[in-house]
């Protein structure tokens, strides 16, 4: 299903308004949008089936993805990194 709904958005004929809430999903899910903006993308992922999955599955993976612990990289993995890197 999410492969059905990432299709629709990678489209070039999209709706201007789904390109919007596609272009704003992040801010909107992380509740950085004004007051105007928000209420614009609610409306138009109340009557719009893929903006509201695209929506809902975008807030699912962050969800997932925040509760996901955190671990620090061992001290020497920058340098272990930069050295790979340099050898490519």
């Amino acid at each position: 299903m999410v492969s059905r709904i990432a299709g629709i958005f990678r489209r070039n004929d999209l709706d201007p308004e789904c390109r919007e809430v596609r272009d704003s999903s992040s801010d909107f899910i992380d509740n950085d949008l004004d007051e105007s903006m928000a209420s614009k993308i609610s409306e138009h992922i109340g009557r719009c089936g893929p903006c509201h999955s695209f929506i809902q599955t975008l807030k699912a993976t962050v969800g997932l993805l925040r509760s996901t612990p955190q671990e620090k990289a061992p001290p020497d993995f920058a340098e272990r990194l930069k050295k790979r890197i340099d050898e490519s």
